[in-house]
Formats: C-alpha cells, sequence, structure tokens
C-alpha cells in the first residue's frame, strides 16, 4: 500500500485462539496468523483464513494491482468457499476437487449459491466487507457467518483465477472455526484528551429538509457535538436554512450563531468560529478559512469535498483530477502564491465523500503530494510541514471493528458496503487524538439509550455515516523550523544554511547577501557590501583588470597580527567571514 500506517485508536484486546480482525485496510492484525505462500508462481502471493463467532475472515496478497469488484483494473478472480469442507455437497468448480458450496464471482460482483439454494445473491446478501475499496495489491475481506451460511465445523477456502486457470492454494485453504465471540470495547464517543476542536464530515443523501430524516440527525448530532461540519450533498437546503437547524439542534453555548457558507453546488462547511473566507473554484471541493480553537493560533484550513463518484473511465480520470486540482491548490495556499496564502503551521484539514473505489491513485495524491497531471496542475510536493505526506486516519466505527461509512438500504444492491469517507489532516499541526464513523445499527441497547440515539438513526438520516475527528496541536505548533539557527525560521530565512540574522539583501532578489555572490567574484554580497565596501554586483570594482576577489585575498597588510584579514587589529568574527568567503577561490 501506498498510505501511511497511522496511530492505532482502538485498543485491541484479544488472547490466543482468538481472531478479532480489525477490517481497516491496516493489515497489522494478520502478522500473527498463519499463512499460505505461493509457490508455483501464479497471480498469488500468499492468503490467510481466521475467524470468530460472527465473521469468516479471508486476507489475500496478488502479484499485480487489482480492484477486485470493478472493471477498471480487469481481473478474473473468484474464492471458491466450501462452506462444510465436504466434497459431497456443493459442486466441483472448475474440477479443483472441492465442494463449491458459494462461489464468490469478484468481476461480477456476484455470488452464486449451490448448496441450500441457488442462483445469484448480492454481496450485500450474504453479508461480505472488503477493505480497501480501491485497487491494491493487498486485502481483507469479511463474511457474515449467518448471513453466508457457514455451517462448519471446519471449512476450506480457495481463490482461482478463471483466465489462467489456476487455484490458490491448489487443494484449498483448511481452517477450523473458532466460535469464541472476541472481546471488543465500544469507542468512547467523549472528546479525546487534547482535543482543541472536534470536525466531523457527512454527507447528508439530499435528506436535510425531510423531516423524519432530521430527527434522526439532531440525535446523532446532539450526540458528536462537533465544532466544524463538512457537509455534502445538500444542494437542495441552503446556508441559511441550516444555519436555523444547528442553532435549534446544538446550540451553542453562551450563546451566538453557528456559522454556515455553501459553495456553488452541494458541499457546506459550518463552524462555530467565524468562517473568514471560502474557495468555490475547486471543483467538487470546498476549501474554507475557518477559526477554531485560539490555541492553534492561526485559523484552519477546512476542505469539505465530494468528489467524483462510481467506476468507468471518465470517472476515474475525473476524480484524479479533482484531486489534483485540490493539491495544486494546497501547494499554491502554503507557497503564497494561489488564490490564498496560509500561515506557517496553519493546521490542514480536509475530507468527506471522495468516492474512493477504482483506482487508488486519487487517495494516494491526496495524501502524498503526487500531482498526476503536472502539466496541468504543476509540480509535487510534500503537503506537511515537516516535509512529510499528510496522513490518512484510519478510522473504525465506534461499536465495531470495521471502517465502511456507506452501506446502501438495499440488500440487493450490488455495491457492498464501503469506505467512502475520509479525514486527512497534516498531522505535524492538525494530530488526530481520536475518531470514529458513528453507525447506530451495531450498538447495545444500553449504549444506544446512553447517547440518546435510536438503532436505525444513522441509516434514516443518511446512507453515509458521520466520520468524527478530534484534533489536537501537532509536533510542529508553536515550532518554527531554523537550520542555521540564526534566530529566522526557515519559513522566512533567506539564506537557510548560512547565519544571517539581518536578513540582508542588497539586490531584492529573495537572495541573502550572505549566500549570494551577484556578481560572481568568489566573494559573498554581504562580505562586499559590508566588509570590503566594494560592489557586490561588478566581479572588478575599480576596473583594474583583477577581479576584488584576487585583490582582497592578500591577508593581513602589515602580516603582524595573524588572522586579521580585515586589517582592524583585531581577529573577530568579521574576520573569519573574509575567511568563509574565500573558500574556493584561486590566489
Amino acid at each position: 500500500m501506498k498510505l501511511l500506517s497511522t496511530a492505532l485508536f482502538i485498543l485491541l484486546i484479544c488472547s490466543e485462539g482468538f481472531a478479532q480482525i480489525q477490517l481497516d485496510n491496516q493489515f497489522n492484525d494478520w502478522t500473527n496468523q498463519p499463512h499460505v505462500t505461493d509457490t508455483e508462481g501464479g497471480p498469488f502471493v500468499k492468503t490467510s483464513v481466521t475467524s470468530n463467532a460472527s465473521w469468516l475472515y479471508l486476507y489475500v496478497e496478488v502479484l499485480n494491482e487489482v480492484a477486485l469488484d470493478e472493471n477498471v483494473l480487469p481481473n478474473d478472480l473468484c474464492i471458491l468457499l466450501d462452506l462444510d469442507d465436504n466434497t459431497e455437497t456443493g459442486v466441483d468448480y472448475a474440477n479443483q476437487g472441492l465442494g463449491v458450496d458459494l462461489l464468490i464471482n469478484l468481476a461480477d460482483r456476484q455470488a452464486i449459491r449451490y448448496t441450500n439454494g441457488s442462483g445469484i445473491e448480492s454481496f450485500n446478501e450474504i453479508g461480505m466487507r472488503v477493505a480497501p475499496t480501491y485497487s491494491g495489491t493487498k486485502f481483507e475481506i469479511a463474511f457474515d457467518r449467518e448471513l453466508t451460511q457457514v455451517t462448519g465445523p471446519d471449512v476450506r477456502i480457495a481463490w482461482f483465477d478463471n483466465a489462467s486457470q489456476v487455484s490458490f492454494p491448489s487443494e484449498g485453504y483448511a481452517h477450523t472455526l473458532n466460535e469464541n465471540l472476541d472481546p471488543w470495547i465500544p469507542v468512547s464517543i467523549e472528546r479525546a484528551g487534547g482535543t482543541l476542536n472536534r470536525v466531523a464530515f457527512w454527507n447528508m443523501n439530499g435528506r436535510m429538509d425531510e423531516p423524519a430524516a432530521q430527527q434522526a440527525m439532531e440525535r446523532i448530532l446532539q450526540a458528536v457535538s462537533p465544532d466544524v461540519i463538512g457537509f455534502s450533498e445538500v444542494s437542495n437546503v441552503s446556508a441559511n436554512y441550516v444555519t436555523n437547524l444547528l442553532n435549534e439542534w446544538i446550540p451553542i453555548e453562551g450563546g451566538g450563531s453557528w456559522n454556515v457558507v455553501k459553495d456553488d453546488w452541494d458541499l457546506m462547511v459550518a463552524a462555530k468560529g467565524n468562517i473568514l473566507s471560502s474557495f468555490a473554484s475547486v471543483t467538487r471541493q470546498f476549501p474554507v478559512v475557518v477559526e477554531g480553537h485560539a490555541d492553534w493560533e492561526v485559523p484552519l484550513l477546512f476542505t469539505s469535498s465530494h468528489m467524483k463518484c462510481c467506476g468507468g473511465s471518465s470517472n476515474e480520470a475525473q476524480r484524479q483530477a479533482e484531486a489534483d486540482e485540490y493539491m495544486a491548490f494546497l501547494r499554491d495556499a502554503i507557497n503564497g502564491e494561489g488564490e490564498i496564502s496560509i500561515a506557517a503551521n496553519t493546521p490542514v484539514v480536509y475530507g468527506g465523500d471522495l468516492n474512493m473505489v477504482g483506482l487508488d491513485n486519487p487517495i494516494y495524491t491526496l495524501v502524498s503530494g503526487d500531482i498526476s497531471n503536472e502539466s496541468a496542475h504543476g509540480p509535487d510536493f510534500a503537503p506537511d510541514w515537516d516535509g512529510s505526506s499528510l496522513t490518512e486516519w484510519p478510522l473504525l466505527q465506534s461499536d465495531h471493528p470495521f471502517d465502511f461509512t456507506w452501506q446502501s438500504g438495499n440488500l440487493s444492491s450490488e455495491w457492498m458496503p464501503g469506505k467512502l469517507d475520509y479525514l486527512i489532516t497534516s498531522d505535524a499541526s492538525a494530530d488526530v487524538k481520536g475518531g470514529f464513523v458513528l453507525r447506530t445499527a451495531n450498538m447495545a441497547s444500553e449504549r444506544l439509550a446512553e447517547l440518546g440515539l435510536q438503532a436505525g438513526d444513522a441509516l434514516a438520516a443518511s446512507d453515509h455515516f458521520i466520520v468524527v475527528g478530534d484534533l489536537g496541536l501537532g509536533d510542529l505548533i508553536g515550532y518554527a523550523p531554523d537550520l542555521d539557527e540564526d534566530g529566522i525560521s526557515d519559513f522566512d530565512d533567506n539564506c537557510l544554511s548560512v547565519l544571517n540574522p539581518d536578513q540582508g539583501d542588497f539586490n531584492g532578489d529573495g537572495v541573502g547577501d550572505a549566500c549570494s555572490d551577484s556578481d560572481g567574484d568568489g566573494l559573498s554580497d554581504a562580505l562586499e557590501v559590508n566588509v570590503y565596501g566594494t560592489d557586490p554586483g561588478l566581479a572588478d570594482t575599480d576596473g583594474d583588470g583583477v577581479s576584488d576577489a584576487l585583490e582582497l585575498c592578500s591577508c593581513s597588510s602589515l602580516d603582524l597580527c595573524p588572522g586579521d584579514l580585515t586589517n582592524d587589529s583585531v581577529v573577530s568574527v568579521a574576520d573569519l567571514l573574509v575567511l568563509l568567503g574565500l573558500f574556493g577561490g584561486t590566489c
């Protein structure tokens, strides 16, 4: 994977014999699981199977990048599930010697059941989940044991490539089902320690003006109580309409009103603090400068996104172009060359419905700053303030160890639940102290009562679940790097590696005199201006045919004070500067 690994927010409790897999595209929890490695040279690298009382889990690594349930990177992969490890049931698919009870045809997004039923079912109907939702070489898959009809006590599973007729492992992966239900501690939705601002992103599915949906929205927003919210799919309501809703649902302590601004289509940003500026020109992304907690010392650059949906080559290209466009906007904002100039260490907060299906390139661009079309959007850059990538945070549902944020209300839909909604930050300045996805369907009744929620609230409000992050100070807040330790931060220093606290720049070219030799005579501009009084723009100030550097390369004129290169009878820092300026010259 190209994305950064990040800190875990959730305490995983497990013991020998338990298999609590977090479906989060991180794969660390598979490290200690037994694997089978492909030694036959097929399209597979390794696979693993594990389970608990509720779920059957699969891990696979393939040789070449694929998008499992998309045709943007064509594949002909299937999963052969012998749900009782019995060749007398099911069918011997492709003469592989397994009693296949359920065939998963990934390319066609179909599940074909041969035992206890027949015909085609959707991935939703068999309770299938996959991470990531976009292309890669590593995937983790979960099957709801009840919906999949995993009968056991043993199962046998094989991956099969129809194109090459290769099965892996050749005799299937035998697994004895684990009947233990692993302990899982629901994540507290209280603000994490060190939180300055709680942010949220929520695709409202065009329901914000529907009374039934509003009741669920109100309960959810009261439970999570964010400070800044990025909304998408709100084209049918105005900023003023949403302002009134928020003032009613989650009034600001001490009075005052929520501030809401809308772009030219379906994006909004709502904040308790003042909104200082907004930029609707960025396609399907809405950057807003908003006042956050005073301890940030600068406003936040907060962007609500709703990138182009779905598969197909044109949609893939548009989604990538949108990622490129935003990163060009951010690069120019950091460099002070675009619509906005942001101060050093400004917290950058980006998120929303990124519709990350198909190719992984857009999310890679949004994290790394690697722009795909540089001819249209300019050069790559390091988007975080410490010279690294941004961080995409692997947030899980508060009460279940899966990361999907979208779920169709229609079980027969060919599209299984997936992670479409994201939180990305400049972690050098805005560290995520905690976070979660709120899905009410998996919450215990006691938990729902405690939070004032109902089990159906999340899907009643939208087909997307709200994503919540608690932001606190990153390591660089209050600190500006100073490589040469001259008291001028690297963000402002016109000579990064040479001491020049006076920042002298005689010709205003942006390069300090201490590290510039404008006339190429071997003497720095600073020496010529401050010590010798020669012209830093002329290699031969007096026009006698001998360069300034050679004329001044004569040590002490009286030779009575070794090291006194400035002839002031004192060996001082000025002499050292002269000496440094002479390095590389020829006398």
